[in-house]
């Protein structure tokens, strides 16, 4: 019994010299793993330089190269009158002939340009020559006076709104007059101040019916429609009363 005992005794301590040592209160640490070297990356090959290129250069507009050329033509003026030596007066002298050239390429370039669309040219259709504008005259005149016609044949006439008192109106009356007898369109004379004047056949008195500030004034107007259309306020030449009936038989189109 007592060497059983003692070889159980030297088994057990057989056992525990080769197991692993126990930690503080018979607590075990665990054991960290083996840690393995992870590789090290490849080195970086080296990079290569890059040479920036610096922005092209803004090309200026032809407002901003006018703008700056404005600005630099006042500096050097202005710098010749502020101190006009020899040198700055030459200095000015010579931009103002680099100037007359300019304008004059673009003159001629203008007119070169006008045979390429000649419908842009002004003398097209308002004729220069003595002869040209004598028969331009004529056909713009014509058509003065047919609108006239026109006008008188839809039923209007004149109203002629005046002081009698007045010596502008009294001298317009007998062209007013004479111009209604030459185109052939009824008149009547209008008195503002109740004086009427002899040189227009027929007068009558506003009192009130027509509201009119200023004298003498020209009316177009239609007794069967009662359209009233003003032509012309204060003194007018026959020649631009013509273009006043011109004006309203086209609606006020233009006519250049």
């Amino acid at each position: 019994m007592c060497l059983r005992f003692i070889l159980l005794s030297l088994l057990l301590l057989a056992g525990a010299a080769h197991a692993t040592p126990q930690g503080w209160r018979w607590y075990n640490t665990p054991s960290s793993p083996t840690q393995q070297l992870k590789p090290k990356p490849p080195p970086m090959p080296p990079q290569a330089s890059v040479t920036q290129t610096p922005p092209p250069k803004k090309t200026l507009t032809a407002t901003e190269q006018m703008q700056w050329f404005q600005g630099y033509m006042a500096e050097v003026q202005n710098k010749a009158i502020i101190n006009p030596t020899v040198e700055n007066t030459l200095a000015f002298m010579r931009l103002s002939h680099f100037i007359d050239g300019k304008t004059t390429d673009f003159g001629m370039t203008w007119k070169e340009a006008l045979l390429e669309d000649p419908s842009l040219s002004y003398r097209m259709k308002h004729p220069t020559e003595s002869l040209a504008r004598q028969t331009q005259n004529a056909q713009i005149k014509a058509r003065k006076v047919a609108a006239v016609e026109s006008l008188a044949n839809e039923g209007y006439g004149l109203f002629f709104a005046y002081n009698g008192n007045t010596p502008l109106d009294q001298q317009l009356a007998p062209s007013i007059q004479a111009f209604a007898d030459q185109y052939g369109i009824e008149l009547l004379g209008i008195t503002l101040d109740g004086k009427t004047l002899a040189t227009i056949r027929d007068n009558k008195r506003n009192d009130g019916k027509l509201n009119i500030q200023t004298s003498p004034a020209l009316l177009l107007v239609n007794p069967k429609t009662n359209s009233i259309k003003p032509l012309a306020y204060g003194f007018i030449s026959q020649e631009e009363l013509l273009g006043r009936f011109l004006n309203v038989a086209t609606d006020y189109a233009p006519d250049f």
